[in-house]
This record gives C-alpha cells, structure tokens and sequence, in this order.
C-alpha cells in the first residue's frame, strides 16, 4: 500500500534548500525550481505537499523562505479532509443509479439516486467555481441518467401497486 509520502508532487529540495524538487513516486526527478519565485507557484507546491505529503504548507513555506503573503496563500490552499474526496455524492449518485436500474427497489432506489445526483450537481457546481478539475459533475450527470432510467424501468410495476381507481 502507498504511503502519502509514496505520491508524486513538489516537496523542498533535500540538497538546496529555498528550492523545490519534483517527486516522482519513486525518485527525485533532475526538475527543481525556486519555490518562492511568485505566490501561485508557491500554492501549487503547497498543495501537493498537502495531497501527498506529511509536510505542513508552514513547513514549506519555512524551508523556501517564502514571504509571509505565500505563507497565507499556501495556508488558505490546503484542504481540509472534508473535502479531500472532492466530490463524495458523485461517486454516491452513480452507484445508486447503477442499483436503482438492475433493482429499483419499486422506485425507491431512483428516487434516492435523484436526490443524491442533485446534490452531487450543486457540489461540482461550488467545487468548479473554487477552481477545482475533478468536480464529479460526469458521475453526477450519469448517476442522475441512471436513475431516470430505473424510475422509468419501475414505473410500471409501482403504477400495478396503485389502486384501481387512481390507475384511471
């Protein structure tokens, strides 16, 4: 099993300190650049620290000698591991709606997957506009397609359970 140590990503330059060193999983890479060069690139180290790293944005911002303003950005950059599986009802949605069609469950199963492809919509709507890549939105839009399709696949069998006199 990888430790996070394991994972790729910039980490301060064992051998020149105020530098970062590109991790490739296995090896240091021959890639290395100065680590305080602008805030942006001192955030984008801070943030693979903080994906693959034991290392603190406070210790990266130490070893680089970076100014106190990257230190606030690369502290405002770590996630918090609430939100490091991005996109949870994504992953959620698309499951469900897998069940939902091969099982239904009378149409309780898409109706649950409905609600949790919603959710993971609006959640890949607030991460895209945090500037996030991985919003989930595919596995929402699927797991919502899915659904639909095992509400419709159902429906039939829910409309048999109904009373005479409401199946018109």
């Amino acid at each position: 099993m990888a430790t996070p140590s394991d994972q790729p990503g910039w980490r301060p330059d064992p051998e020149q300190p105020g530098m970062v060193r590109w991790w490739n999983g296995l090896d240091w890479s021959d890639t290395r650049r100065r680590a305080d060069d602008d805030v942006a690139k001192v955030r984008e180290a801070a943030e693979d620290a903080a994906r693959s790293s034991t290392i603190s944005p406070q210790q990266v911002a130490k070893t680089t000698g970076a100014p106190k303003n990257a230190l606030k950005a690369a502290s405002d950059a770590v996630v918090s591991p609430a939100l490091a599986l991005s996109n949870p009802f994504a992953a959620a949605a698309l499951a469900v709606g897998i069940i939902a069609v091969l099982f239904g469950a009378l149409g309780v199963l898409p109706a649950i997957g409905l609600v949790i492809s919603v959710l993971g919509l609006v959640r890949s709507r607030r991460l895209a506009r945090d500037g996030r890549k991985d919003t989930g939105f595919g596995r929402s839009i699927a797991g919502l397609v899915l659904s639909l399709i095992g509400l419709v696949r159902w429906l039939p069998f829910i409309a048999a359970l109904l009373p005479q006199d409401l199946r018109g």
